[in-house]
């Protein structure tokens, strides 16, 4: 009797559908048609309708979410190959002054009410 189980059970195992495929062949396929991805974009396709030519033709079997993921992280963020300089880095901050040392600039002044902690006696009367 279970003998007969243990080959009904290999033979649903065989035939049950495979399971989900790995992500990185997904990676692979948008690698190997990264370039004409770039010279559709630059040439002013739209995303959609590159991937929707793609998946239509075989190319691709993504779907459009991780199309459009794969654009950003292999495209739109890769350094640009044509030599262009690359932005400057913003400025480094000063460091604030030490604790006892005076400020070289005064703080810019806001208009309206000013603080001071030492009352004067003749507001208080």
């Amino acid at each position: 009797m279970t003998t007969r189980y243990t080959e009904e059970l290999a033979g649903w195992v065989s035939r049950r559908a495979a399971p989900r495929p790995r992500q990185d062949r997904n990676i692979v396929a948008f690698l190997a048609v990264k370039e004409d991805v770039r010279a559709a974009l630059e040439a002013g396709y739209a995303m959609k309708t590159i991937w929707a030519h793609l998946t239509a033709t075989g190319r691709l079997a993504c779907r459009y979410e991780t199309f459009t993921q794969h654009v950003k992280r292999y495209l739109r963020t890769a350094p640009a190959a044509t030599g262009s300089p690359s932005p400057p880095a913003p400025p480094a901050p000063t460091p604030p002054p030490a604790p006892g040392e005076p400020r070289k600039t005064p703080p810019p002044s806001v208009g309206g009410f000013t603080f001071n902690a030492t009352p004067k006696t003749e507001d208080l009367f």
